[in-house]
């Protein structure tokens, strides 16, 4: 794996590659600032296959750097993984949103080195499966969705705020410090009926749909907190540290409200609207392992739970 780490810190810089040797992570290269990073990725020939960005720096900070990372041409799905201090979470959810699938906090050691980069190798495996639409082109007259879709694919809709891989946000959850995870508040937004409207619309029309219920819930939530992702079937994982958040119900009624002010379906279905089921929200799972697979499964049950009820009482 060739790696490139960057950190204005010269101790840092020489600590690094003498941990990586002890991983067996021999192909490290590093940079001393933004600017220098680019200029080194864009003269590689072989393009690196991870990055390790210190988010604090001066002249372009990390979180910049990774934003920036991400419009160089085959850079798109690369691993970035931020080196942040442990407290700092508002750099760490600002991270992920611009483009970030993980973070390896500040003090650290061997062990997170390792475990870290190991996750990152097995994300620059997956992403060759990820189907990723930029979301910028889907409102562009005549543009034409290049690969064909599923109701249950994971779709990466690049350029939508906030929205970030399941895998990335998996990693997010996992890193929470046991002692805050109080503090967040985890929900699955769900598209009610999703598979009669993904199968009565264009694949860009259902990709323009999902677009839309994503830039609506950053509208509503207050963004610095929240990151989400699309899991598939119509269904949206959120997190947020927001302690304003609304109630559940007023959550749903606003984002119907806002979804109804957009015009989002095609002719033959005129008559009938987009409906979403908010579950009521969750803590992340206290225990690290089980983590990701118990907070995703009971938060998008709880959106399944809720258009159940709503249907029974139709």
């Amino acid at each position: 794996m060739k790696i490139l780490a960057v950190d204005d810190d010269p101790f840092i810089l020489e600590l690094l590659p003498a941990m990586f040797e002890q991983a067996d992570l021999n192909d490290l290269h590093t940079a001393p600032s933004g600017p220098a990073a680019l200029d080194m990725i864009k003269a590689q020939k072989v393009p690196f296959d991870c990055m390790l960005l210190d988010v604090d720096m001066p002249e372009m900070d990390g979180i910049e750097l990774c934003r920036r990372i991400r419009t160089v041409p085959g850079y798109e799905d690369k691993p970035i993984l931020m080196l942040t201090a442990k407290t700092d979470s508002i750099s760490i959810e600002k991270a992920f949103a611009a483009g970030a699938n993980d973070y390896i906090a500040k003090p650290f050691n061997l062990k997170d080195i390792y475990n870290r980069i190991r996750v990152a190798e097995r994300l620059l495996v997956s992403s060759k499966t990820i189907k990723r639409i930029d979301a910028s082109d889907l409102s562009k007259e005549g543009t034409q969705v290049a690969e064909d879709i599923t109701l249950a694919d994971k779709v990466f809709l690049a350029n939508v705020g906030r929205l970030i891989l399941s895998f990335s946000l998996g990693n997010y959850i996992t890193q929470l410090d046991r002692s805050e995870l109080d503090n967040y508040q985890v929900f699955g937004v769900s598209i009610d009926d999703a598979e009669r409207i993904f199968e009565e619309t264009s694949q860009q029309g259902f990709l323009h749909i999902l677009t839309s219920v994503a830039e609506t819930l950053t509208d509503l939530i207050t963004c610095p907190h929240l990151l989400m992702s699309y899991e598939g079937n119509g269904a949206f994982l959120c997190i947020t540290r927001d302690p304003n958040l609304p109630e559940w119900d007023r959550m749903e009624a606003g984002l119907q409200a806002k979804l109804d002010a957009l015009d989002l379906l095609s002719d033959d279905l005129k008559q009938e609207s987009i409906s979403l089921s908010v579950g009521t929200p969750i803590a992340p799972n206290a225990n690290r392992t089980q983590r990701v697979k118990k907070t995703f499964e009971r938060a998008l049950s709880r959106a399944e739970m809720r258009y159940a009820s709503k249907c029974a009482a139709a």
